[in-house]
């Protein structure tokens, strides 16, 4: 891996170029990756618990300068709307909506500026969403333009935070350490001045990478359920999101 003062060189156009030639991440079914990573996931949660409490308890958690309070309030007034919309569009959500949490996200809007397209293709995600099928939902999420994974992770993961999360370089980053002989189980995505210790793969291993994600926070949040702590998939993320700054 090359080192960190050459990733602050990578423009985007040269990600792209790298990140298409390298090998996709094979998938592994969930019952597959938990009897393989569990003991590795726990082990790590142990060492990390104290930490992650600390953070939610002291509202560490901030997004574009804005304290505890507004940016998680934001968030459920984004999940709220996200539900309102899919029930309003046969499961998917409109422009509108997809322009909210884009805006939040990015400060920027939907990249997919189709209003009927937009709808089609988030009923898609939702549909296998609801079957538990995150790959293939964030897949069809980065088929758009201009969508990476943090964007749909974005949007798959504001709608249900009970049990879904929100995936970016920060994220990854606070993972890096989660490791099992000595591989990454979650990759660290790129952020956007490409600084960090990030990795290369295709869209589809940022969708498994994406599916491993969630099923790590999963087993993350049935540990601290069994310490009477119940702790929301997005609780657990947005810890994550501060201890990877």
């Amino acid at each position: 891996m090359q080192n960190r003062n050459r990733f602050e060189e990578i423009t985007p156009q040269e990600f792209e170029k790298l990140s298409s030639s390298v090998r996709s991440i094979p998938r592994m079914k969930k019952n597959e990756f938990v009897k393989e990573f569990k003991e590795t996931i726990l082990n790590w949660v142990k060492e990390k618990e104290g930490e992650i409490v600390r953070i939610l308890r002291e509202g560490k958690y901030s997004w574009y300068c804005k304290n505890y309070e507004d940016p998680v309030r934001e968030r459920d007034q984004l999940e709220l709307a996200i539900k309102e919309s899919r029930k309003q569009n046969e499961g998917g959500i409109d422009l509108e909506t997809a322009d909210r949490v884009c805006r939040w996200g990015f400060n920027r809007k939907f990249p997919l500026r189709d209003p009927q397209e937009t709808i089609k293709t988030t009923k898609e995600a939702f549909e296998y969403v609801e079957k538990e099928n995150y790959f293939e939902a964030a897949k069809t999420l980065m088929n758009v333009s201009g969508v990476g994974i943090s964007r749909a992770s974005k949007i798959i993961g504001l709608s249900d935070q009970n049990r879904l999360c929100i995936y970016d370089s920060r994220v990854g980053n606070a993972l890096r350490e989660l490791k099992k002989e000595n591989v990454k189980l979650v990759l660290c995505p790129p952020d956007r001045s490409y600084r960090r210790d990030f990795n290369y793969t295709t869209k589809s291993g940022w969708a498994t990478n994406y599916e491993r994600l969630i099923w790590a926070i999963q087993i993350m949040q049935e540990y601290f359920k069994i310490k009477s702590r119940p702790l929301r998939a997005a609780d657990i993320e947005m810890a994550l999101f501060v201890m990877g700054e």
